[in-house]
C-alpha cells in the first residue's frame, strides 16, 4: 500500500508512523458572502494558495524592503530514512528546511512513486541545488510556497521534476517570471504574492502548450501583457494587482475563469473574445457601468461588487447566470432592474445587493421586494431564501 507522509516542527520526525491516516473533510459552510477584501471566490483545487488581503501599497515599488521571514535553525538529518521506497506523498512543511537539508533526504529514492512533494513554509533560498530534484519523474505536484526564493527561479534549479503538472512558487521573493523548459507537462502555475512587476517578452513559452491556469495575484503587475500565447488557458487569476485596463485578452477563446479583483480598472472592455467565459470577478475596481458583455452568454457567475455602479443594466441576455454579486455599490433604485434585468434569467439563484442604497435605505422592504420579483432566486445576500 502507497504511503502519505506529513512531517512538522511540532512533532518528532523519528516518531511519525509510515502511513498517516486521512485528513478529516472541513466543515460545511453555508452561504458564503463575497464580503469586500476576501480572497477570490475559486473552486478547491490542488492545495492552492489563497490571495490574503494585503494593505494599501505605493505606486513605486519598495524594491530594497527587508525579508520579514525570521531565521531558524537548520536541519541536516534524513529524517526519512525509515520510509518506505514507495512512498507517494511528502508533506514537510514548517520543519525550518534551509539549501543544506535537502541534500541528506535524498528525496530522488522516491522517484519512481513520489508523487506530491510539499516543502512550503521553509527557508529555502535561490539558488536551490538541483541535484536534490533529479530523477523524481513520477512527481506530479511540487510545491514550494512561503520560502526564500528569488529573486529568479531557473532551470538549473527545477529541471530535474521534468514531469510536474501543478508547480507553486509563491509567497517567495520572485521578481521575474521562471523560465523553465525542462518542465514540459506543467498545466497549473501559481506565482501569488510575489514581487513580480511585468511578465517579460516570451517569459511564459516554455508551458504555451500545457498551461491552463495561471495565478499572478497579489504581485505589482500593471498590464495584461505578454500572455497572449497561452491559448489553452481556462483559469486567469490577476487579482490585487495595479492593472487600469482590461487588454490583450482575444487569445483567450478557451478561458472560463478571469479574476481580475482589487485592481484600478473604470471600464468593462476587451471581454469580447472570451466567449466560453463562465465565472468573471471584478470586484473592488473602479467601475462605473455593467457593460461590454453582449458576446459572453456563457457565464455563470458575476461579480461586480464593491464598485462605483449606479443601476443593473446590459445582463438581461446572459440566460445562464446562476450568481449576480453587486454588493457595496451605488445603486439606489431596483426597479425597474428588477423585472427587466434579473427576473428574465431563469437559472439566477443568487443575488447580493447588500450595501446599495436601495438595501440601506430600505432595509424593511428590499428582501421582500427581491423575493417577489425573483421566485427562482434560492439566495439573497446571505441568507437563503425560504420556501414551502
Amino acid at each position: 500500500m502507497p504511503h502519505i507522509t506529513e512531517v512538522n516542527d511540532s512533532v518528532d520526525a523519528a516518531a511519525i508512523a509510515a502511513s498517516a491516516a486521512p485528513a478529516a473533510e472541513p466543515a460545511a459552510v453555508s452561504a458564503p458572502a463575497p464580503a469586500a477584501g476576501d480572497a477570490e471566490p475559486r473552486r478547491a483545487r490542488l492545495a492552492g494558495p489563497e490571495i490574503v488581503q494585503l494593505p494599501p501599497d505605493p505606486d513605486t515599488d519598495d524594491d530594497d524592503e527587508p525579508d520579514s521571514k525570521p531565521e531558524g535553525e537548520a536541519r541536516d538529518d534524513d529524517f526519512l530514512a525509515t520510509y518506505p521506497a514507495d512512498t507517494e506523498e511528502l508533506h514537510l512543511q514548517h520543519l525550518r528546511l534551509h539549501n543544506s537539508s535537502l541534500l541528506p533526504l535524498r528525496l530522488p529514492r522516491f522517484g519512481k512513486s513520489l508523487r506530491r512533494l510539499c516543502l512550503r513554509q521553509n527557508e529555502l533560498s535561490s539558488p536551490l541545488p538541483g541535484e536534490v530534484f533529479e530523477g523524481l519523474d513520477a512527481l506530479d505536484e511540487l510545491d514550494l510556497y512561503d520560502n526564500r526564493l528569488g529573486p529568479r527561479v531557473g532551470d538549473d534549479e527545477l529541471g530535474g521534476v521534468k514531469n510536474v503538472t501543478s508547480l507553486d512558487l509563491s509567497f517567495n521573493n520572485i521578481r521575474h517570471v521562471p523560465s523553465l523548459p525542462s518542465l514540459t507537462a506543467v498545466k497549473i502555475l501559481y506565482l501569488v504574492q510575489n514581487k513580480i512587476t511585468k511578465v517579460e517578452p516570451g517569459a511564459l513559452d516554455w508551458c504555451a502548450d500545457t498551461i491552463t491556469s495561471i495565478e499572478l495575484g497579489g504581485n505589482r503587475l500593471r498590464a495584461i501583457e505578454d500572455l497572449d500565447k497561452l491559448v489553452h488557458l481556462e483559469e486567469l487569476w490577476l487579482g490585487k494587482n495595479k492593472i487600469r485596463t482590461l487588454q490583450n485578452l482575444d487569445t483567450f477563446s478557451s478561458l472560463k475563469i478571469l479574476s481580475i479583483q482589487s485592481n484600478r480598472i473604470t471600464k468593462m472592455e476587451g471581454l469580447e473574445g472570451l466567449v466560453n467565459l463562465e465565472e468573471l470577478y471584478l470586484s473592488h475596481n473602479g467601475l462605473m457601468k455593467i457593460e461590454g458583455l453582449e458576446k459572453n452568454t456563457k457565464l455563470r457567475t458575476l461579480d461586480v461588487g464593491n464598485n462605483e455602479i449606479e443601476e443593473i443594466e446590459n445582463i438581461s441576455h446572459l440566460k445562464d447566470l446562476e450568481e449576480f454579486w453587486a454588493s457595496g455599490n451605488k445603486i439606489a433604485n431596483l426597479l425597474p432592474a428588477l423585472d427587466t434585468q434579473l427576473a428574465v434569467l431563469p437559472n439566477l439563484e443568487t443575488v447580493y445587493l447588500e450595501g446599495n442604497p436601495c438595501q440601506t435605505n430600505d432595509r424593511a422592504g428590499y428582501r421582500r421586494k427581491v423575493m417577489l420579483a425573483l421566485p427562482q432566486v434560492k439566495q439573497i445576500d446571505a441568507t437563503f431564501v425560504k420556501t414551502g
